[in-house]
């Protein structure tokens, strides 16, 4: 089997509280990791300077979906999400999935 990711690209809004975001991040991780996936918070300092990275890393794609199925069926997450919009502390950039080559 070969891992997989996900990343989350996002940047914070100007004039955003980064404790306050930090915060709404590890509520996320909480949830992720609930359901059995692990996650990571990246900054970039190279390229896209000032942009973050939640990175949920899986042992593979199938595991990936059972969290992924486990996730949104969880009440606690559809109420983060809601939260997470309202509170209007950073923009989405991007997504990704990338599946490890083994070699």
């Amino acid at each position: 089997m070969s891992a997989t990711v996900l990343q989350y690209v996002f940047k914070p809004n100007p004039g955003t509280n980064l404790p306050d975001l930090l915060g709404l991040v590890k509520e996320a991780a909480e949830l992720w990791r609930k359901h059995g996936a692990e996650v990571s918070l990246w900054s970039v300092q190279v390229g896209e300077v000032g942009n973050m990275t939640f990175v949920v890393r899986s042992e593979s794609t199938a595991k990936l979906g059972a969290i992924l199925d486990a996730l949104n069926g969880d009440p606690n997450f559809a109420a983060w999400r809601a939260k997470s919009m309202q509170g209007g502390l950073s923009s989405w950039v991007r997504s990704n999935q990338a599946y490890e080559i083994p070699i």
